[in-house]
C-alpha cells in the first residue's frame, strides 16, 4: 500500500484544503462567539453524515481558519484578541454541541499556541503571524506503546542547526488539517522542549487510520516522522510552561470539558426532540403523550440539572483560569486547577449519563440508524476516556482531606 492509498486525499490536495483563503481579522472576543455560532449551524446539519462515513471535516476547518477563530488567543502584543478562556471554553462548547468531532480539532491549537511565547520575540512575531494569516497547529506527541506517558521512543537528534527526528506518533488529533505539527523532546539536561514541524517537510506522513468506535472524524491516528529536519528557530522551551496547575497547561483540561458539555448538551436537546415528536405513551401512562409520563419527566430533570451544574462548574473554571493568568501566583493557579478538575469531572459525568439515559427515556425505535442517536454515546464514552476521572478525584480528595497539593506532572 502506498502512502497516496492510506492517505485521505493526495499529499498536494491535502496542503490546499489546510490553508485556504487569508484568514479574517475578528475584532472581538463576541464577533467571535457569533462567527462560530453562525458556522456551528451548518456543521450540525453535516454531522451525521460525516459519522456514519467518517468523512474528515476539511472544508469545516478551512472554514473555522478562514473564519479567523484559530487565532483568537493570539497576544494582543502581536496582533491577536488574546481571549479569555472563558470565551475558549464557550467556543469549544458550540462546536462541540454541532459536531464534537470538530469541537476537538482546535483543542491542542490553543493549548500549544502560548508556547510560543517562550521562546524569542522573533520567534514569537513569526509563529504569531502564521496563525493569524490563517495557520493553524496540530499535535503529535503521544505513542502507541505500553510506555509511561511522557516517554518516548522517538530517535531525536541535535545537528548542526537544528534538530532530526524518525518516530511513529498517535493520537494525532488534528494534525492531518494543520500547517504545524508539534511533538516534545527533551534537550542534553533533560528539559522538555516542544518541536513544531511543518506539515508539508520532507519525511512527514499523516495517516487517517483512527478507528475509535467515537470521535470518528477527529483523525487522531498515526503521524510518522522519517529524518525530518526542524531548525532551530522551530524548537521553543516547553518546560518554562511550568507545572500542571499552571493556566497553560489547565486550558487542555478545560477545553475537554467543554467538549463533553456540547456532546451532553446536544444528546439532551435530541432527546427532548425525539420524546416531543416520536414517541407514543406507555400502555400504563395515565396521559395521552409520553412527555406526560411522571418517569420521564422526573428522568429528563435529573439530567437537565446535571447538564446546568457542569455548565456553571465550566464557566466558574473558565473565570478562575482567567483570574489565575493575571495574578500569576500558586494560590491562585491551584485554585483554577481545583476548579477545572470540578468542571471536567461534572461534564463528562453529564455527557455519559444524558448519552446513555437518551434510550431508556425514548425507546427502541430510538436505537434505528437513521437517527444516529449513539453517535452521542459513542462520542461521550471515547472523549471521556481521554484522561482518568478516577485521578482527577484522587487529587481532589487527597487535597481536601490531606491537604497534599496534586505533583507538577498531574493532570488535574
Amino acid at each position: 500500500m502506498t502512502e497516496t492509498d492510506i492517505l485521505t486525499d493526495r499529499p498536494a490536495t491535502r496542503q490546499e484544503r489546510r490553508r485556504g483563503a487569508p484568514a479574517a481579522r475578528l475584532r472581538s472576543e463576541a464577533e467571535a462567539i457569533a462567527e462560530v455560532t453562525r458556522l456551528s449551524a451548518g456543521f450540525r446539519a453535516g454531522a451525521i453524515a460525516r459519522d456514519r462515513g467518517r468523512l474528515l471535516p476539511f472544508d469545516e476547518v478551512v472554514a473555522l481558519k478562514q473564519a479567523g477563530l484559530f487565532a483568537i488567543t493570539v497576544p494582543k502584543a502581536f496582533g491577536g484578541l488574546e481571549a479569555s478562556a472563558v470565551t475558549v471554553a464557550e467556543v469549544t462548547r458550540l462546536l462541540s454541541a454541532a459536531d464534537p468531532s470538530i469541537g476537538q480539532i482546535p483543542q491542542n491549537h490553543f493549548c500549544f499556541l502560548p508556547v510560543f511565547s517562550f521562546g524569542s520575540p522573533e520567534q514569537a512575531q513569526f509563529f504569531y503571524g502564521r496563525v493569524l494569516a490563517g495557520d493553524s497547529i496540530g499535535n503529535a506527541h503521544s505513542e502507541n506503546t505500553r510506555k509511561r506517558a511522557g516517554v518516548y521512543e522517538h530517535d531525536l537528534r541535535k545537528v548542526d542547526g537544528g534538530w532530526t527526528v524518525t518516530g511513529r506518533k498517535f493520537y494525532s488529533t488534528g494534525a492531518i488539517f494543520a500547517d504545524w505539527i508539534p511533538f516534545i523532546g527533551y534537550d542534553d539536561q533533560q528539559r522538555q522542549l516542544m518541536l513544531f514541524v511543518d506539515a508539508a517537510a520532507d519525511g512527514v506522513t499523516v495517516l487517517d487510520d483512527w478507528t475509535g468506535m467515537g470521535q470518528r472524524t477527529t483523525a487522531s491516528g498515526t503521524t510518522i516522522f522519517e529524518k525530518v529536519f526542524i531548525p532551530d528557530a522551530h524548537v521553543f522551551p516547553y518546560y518554562k510552561a511550568g507545572d500542571s496547575s499552571r493556566p497553560t497547561r489547565l486550558l487542555a483540561a478545560l477545553i475537554h470539558s467543554a467538549i463533553d458539555l456540547g456532546i451532553a448538551e446536544e444528546a439532551l436537546s435530541d432527546a427532548k426532540h425525539y420524546i416531543l415528536n416520536n414517541n407514543r405513551p406507555w400502555i400504563d401512562n395515565p396521559h395521552e403523550e409520553h412527555a406526560q409520563e411522571p418517569f420521564i419527566i422526573q428522568k429528563f430533570g435529573e439530567l437537565g440539572f446535571a447538564v446546568r451544574s457542569a455548565q456553571r462548574l465550566l464557566r466558574h473554571a473558565a473565570q478562575e483560569i482567567d483570574r489565575a493568568r493575571t495574578q500569576d501566583d500558586a494560590e491562585a493557579a491551584i485554585g483554577a486547577g481545583l476548579a477545572t478538575a470540578d468542571a471536567r469531572i461534572a461534564c463528562a459525568q453529564a455527557a455519559l449519563a444524558v448519552a446513555d439515559q437518551l434510550f431508556p427515556l425514548t425507546g427502541a425505535r430510538a436505537t434505528l440508524e437513521t437517527y444516529d442517536l449513539d453517535r452521542h454515546w459513542r462520542n461521550a464514552r471515547t472523549h471521556t476516556l481521554h484522561d482518568p476521572l478516577r485521578w482527577k478525584l484522587y487529587h481532589l480528595g487527597n487535597y481536601y482531606l490531606n491537604g497534599v497539593e496534586p505533583g507538577p506532572r498531574s493532570l488535574i
